[in-house]
């Protein structure tokens, strides 16, 4: 054992224990700044929210787009926060009473290191952070140098471990593996430590504080090996010691029981067939109960790409087998081998899907089980039945097996196929029952194991299985409710409304329709039962689990749920008693509402409550219903800036239906006087209006924030689809809304600009051939020939487009030799000799979703028409930029765009003159011709 005391240098790091001063700006400030997009990335985001045990310490982190996060602690009794700048993955202990988390250099630090020394930075940083251990009843922390990396376990407030370089002697370890670390695990409440040289890797159990860890070979000094520590023991114990490579590690939740994989080294076989090892406390040494390969098909061994697992009462020992694949000729030179993909129209998946899986097909495994206590094995899926889907905690006596490959073909064109052929195997018998054909749509399993259920898209109705009687049954009836997606407007079965969870007996279960909660009988005997009254009135319940590690919902105790007003788009929350179906509410306000948690051994909530203006700062209570006080406060500045509001704004469009959209007016808002008006708009967004847009630097679309600050009207209409013209669709929906605006008389009607992204990118990109109402418009990543893109790819996933377009977000209703007048007339690009809007088109060329040649095809028709417009291409991206300087470049570019549009400011130098291939990267050309 080793004792390390506290660094002293370090505690200068520290920050000073302040009183918290809580405030909530949400008063209008027409005087205040506008905002940046410099601003935007320094704007706080609250992330990792804990609450103890006990609910006397609330935990939460400050992010920011570009910057240090800072960790808070909040002291619920003496209404004190603690502040850790830098510490990156804070979290709590089991029971509340300890911070961890990893110390990292500063932002400016690391930036500065990879600036001067960019060949050792990545060295250099990596034995700059240090662990940070903190007794939240104690004044100052324990901060330990360099660590590596940390872990706990999930359920035990005891212990915890973390890695650091080796301290051997560099004469000692000159044949270690660089990848080895030491491996230091204590306990809180002592310094006193158990340590290991040269650990590859290690786990926790789940509820103890047990660990497993692999030790690598070195010398004649010591062999490779698999360790088990009880720290309640003080010892290490080992379980193998050998010259093999050891994987897999898997502890029981009580670290009662041990599993691992052992194969003789053969760094050139990329199969390496595994040995799974088995031990249990009182055993003399772990056994090998697969080794025979009896239980599996011809060719079959155990794979390390699976990791094992243990059930929840560590009866089942789930592992992974594979056949031996081909392997390639290690005789032949690359340049030797052609390389050709051979695509056949019989194969259930296109090869691009099969290219997007390769990684997960070459590692893929088939589930196999070691019977704990009857040692017995079997193999419960195989190349008939290859995919898996097991129960939560893989509890209960069930597993079952599925294949979706002769359906896989049709879902090209037809989208997401719900069909499989599935069975059930009973892993304590082996027994198999198989499910009709092609009748299972995605399933699950109950908590607890015993039943399955599922629900059917083709005929809208949720089923169950009951294994133990063999039994399916049709729970659900269209005369007894809607349970499928009443707004359904695209051309495929409609979807489900949530599964909300399995009651305490493991057989009921609930699930919602659009308003209401029911409660369904999976043995098929007790009639479906509604337990709220929400579609009478108009109201939404949804069901908050409060208690993260019960799968199930017990009916005996008052659970959570959350209500929203489709009148007026106020959400609340209340107390849904299971038994009798009442609901007690104790808040409803037009407000959004979010981030339930609950102590676990103590009547204390935390959750955020927000709008439009109000950040969602966390509030803390120790009875849901109060006026909780807010107990952070992430953004003081936002004080300082403008901002604005959001309302619901309904018209009459010229079919006579009643309309809906959001609307955001700048702070100062004055009727009288006319303002710029953006068009921003996706599908529905209305039921948005109580919700907080944080003004971060966004990846494809504008932020409202920011832009009411500046002094626009935003404007975000709703569109209902037709099947078959949803460009004509959202024409009628949104100049409709833009019409009644006018008439309204604070838009100025030369200066409306429209902007959107994918969908959104592609309704712009229609509107701009029918009207020449906008003086700008930003589309990205449009899809603007539906023909071209038709049989194209989306590269993410290697699926076909057909499908979107045909069934999905496209909704033209069939194919382009049913309806190719649809192809035609819903493709901006037959039509681009009718835009005379100056457009800003991004699209980049790693977009895996629409593919970048729509951005190319468009861009070049513009160019051949002289119509005057931008293509941004932030090269490597995908479908939008996600690099942060990217974010940020993407957003000073648009609002340089809009601003030069729509309120008469300078055209800055990358609109004017471009910027060649030359300066990229160089001159980023934002000045202005007033700047120079």
């Amino acid at each position: 054992m080793e004792h390390t005391p506290t660094l002293r240098h370090y505690l200068l790091l520290l920050p000073l224990l302040l009183c918290t001063s809580v405030r909530a700006q949400t008063a209008p400030n027409p005087t205040g700044k506008a905002i940046t997009v410099a601003d935007m990335q320094d704007w706080n985001r609250i992330t990792d929210e804990q609450i103890s045990a006990d609910g006397a310490h609330v935990l939460y982190t400050l992010t920011k787009d570009v910057g240090d996060p800072v960790a808070v602690v909040y002291n619920t009794q003496t209404k004190q926060e603690t502040r850790f700048p830098r510490l990156h993955e804070a979290t709590l202990n089991y029971d509340g009473t300890y911070l961890i988390g990893l110390l990292k250099p500063a932002h400016d630090t690391v930036r500065h290191i990879k600036l001067t020394d960019k060949k050792k930075a990545e060295k250099k940083l990596a034995l700059m952070d240090s662990l940070l251990v903190w007794d939240l009843r104690q004044p100052n922390p324990v901060i330990t140098p360099r660590v590596h990396a940390f872990m706990m376990p999930e359920r035990d407030a005891t212990t915890y471990a973390y890695t650091t370089k080796s301290t051997l002697p560099d004469s000692l370890a000159k044949k270690l593996d660089e990848k080895a670390k030491r491996l230091v695990v204590r306990k809180f409440t002592n310094q006193d430590s158990f340590y290991l040289e040269g650990v590859m890797s290690y786990v926790f159990a789940r509820d103890a504080p047990v660990l497993l860890a692999h030790r690598t070979d070195k010398d004649s000094t010591w062999l490779a090996g698999v360790h088990r520590l009880d720290t309640r023991e003080l010892r290490w114990l080992p379980l193998a010691q050998d010259s093999l490579d050891f994987a897999g590690l898997a502890l029981s939740v009580d670290g009662e029981r041990v599993a691992f994989l052992s194969a003789e080294v053969d760094e050139s076989d990329e199969q390496t067939p595994y040995q799974l090892n088995y031990w249990r406390v009182g055993d003399d040494a772990p056994r090998a109960p697969a080794s025979d390969r009896a239980y599996a098909p011809e060719g079959y061994a155990i794979s390390k790409d699976y990791t094992p697992r243990f059930s929840e009462d560590g009866t089942n020992l789930f592992f992974g087998n594979r056949p031996r694949r081909a392997d390639r000729d290690t005789t032949l030179l690359d340049d030797e081998i052609a390389d050709v993909e051979v695509w056949r129209t019989e194969d259930p998946r296109l090869y691009t899907q099969e290219n997007v899986r390769l990684k997960d097909e070459q590692k893929r495994t088939y589930l196999a089980v070691y019977r704990t206590e009857s040692k017995t094995i079997a193999q419960i899926a195989d190349a008939t039945a290859p995919y898996v889907i097991t129960p939560p905690d893989l509890d209960g006596d069930y597993v079952a097996t599925y294949d979706d490959r002769p359906y896989a073909k049709q879902a090209t064109w037809e989208g997401f196929s719900g069909k499989r052929d599935l069975k059930i195997t009973n892993l304590k018998t082996g027994a198999e029952t198989r499910l009709p054909a092609g009748e299972v749509a995605p399933a699950r399993f109950l908590a607890g194991g015993d039943y399955l259920c599922w629900y059917n898209a083709t005929d809208t109705t949720w089923n169950s299985f009951d294994p133990g009687s063999s039994q399916q049954h049709q729970l659900t009836t269209n005369d007894l409710g809607v349970f499928y997606d009443e707004l359904n407007d695209r051309p495929m079965d409609p979807r489900p409304y949530d599964f909300a969870g399995t009651l305490a007996d493991g057989r009921h279960f609930l699930i919602n329709d659009r308003y209401d909660l029911w409660q369904l009988d999976a043995a098929g005997r007790d009639e479906p039962r509604r337990l709220t009254r929400g579609r009478e009135q108009g109201i939404r319940y949804e069901l908050r689990n409060l208690d993260r590690e019960n799968n199930f919902v017990d009916p005996d105790t008052k659970q959570l749920v959350t209500t929203f007003r489709e009148e007026n788009n106020h959400a609340g929350f209340g107390w849904l008693d299971v038994k009798t179906g009442t609901v007690e509410e104790l808040k409803s306000a037009p407000k959004s509402y979010g981030s339930f948690a609950k102590a676990r051994n103590a009547a204390a909530y935390v959750f955020t409550e927000a709008d439009f203006r109000q950040f969602p700062d966390l509030r803390f209570t120790p009875t849901l219903g109060a006026a909780p006080p807010q107990v952070s406060d992430a953004n003081p500045q936002q004080s300082n800036f403008r901002w604005g509001t959001a309302e619901n704004y309904s018209w009459i469009d010229n079919q006579g239906r009643t309309l809906k959209g959001l609307l955001i007016k700048p702070d100062g808002f004055d009727p009288t006087k006319k303002y710029p008006l953006l068009v921003n708009f996706y599908e529905r967004n209305s039921e948005g209006v109580f919700r907080h847009r944080t003004p971060v630097p966004g990846r494809s679309s504008i932020n409202y924030a920011h832009y009411a600050s500046k002094g626009y009207v935003i404007f975000n209409p709703d569109v209902i689809y037709r099947v078959g013209y949803p460009g004509e669709s959202a024409y009628d929906c949104v100049m409709s809304g833009i019409t009644s605006l006018l008439s309204e008389g604070y838009v100025d009607r030369e200066r409306i600009g429209a902007q959107g992204h994918s969908w959104g990118g592609y309704q712009v990109a229609y509107l701009a051939t029918k009207t020449d109402i906008f003086a700008a418009i930003e589309s990205g990543a449009p899809v603007v020939n539906m023909f071209s893109a038709y049989g194209g790819i989306r590269w993410g996933s290697g699926l076909s487009r057909q499908f979107q377009y045909e069934r999905t977000q496209s909704r033209i209703g069939g194919s382009p030799w049913e309806y190719p007048l649809r192809y035609i007339e819903n493709s901006p690009i037959f039509t681009t000799d009718k835009i005379n809007t100056p457009l800003l088109i991004l699209h980049n060329d790693a977009d895996g979703a629409v593919p970048w040649y729509q951005g190319i095809e468009w861009f070049t028709a513009l160019r051949r028409l002289d119509k005057k417009a931008w293509l941004l291409n932030y090269r490597g991206e995908p479908h939008w930029p996600v690099k942060t300087p990217n974010r940020a470049d993407f957003q000073t570019r648009m609002a340089q765009f809009f601003d030069h549009y729509l309120m008469d400011g300078p055209m800055p130098r990358w609109m004017r003159d471009g910027v060649s291939p030359l300066e990229r990267g160089i001159e980023q050309g934002f000045e202005t011709a007033s700047d120079r």
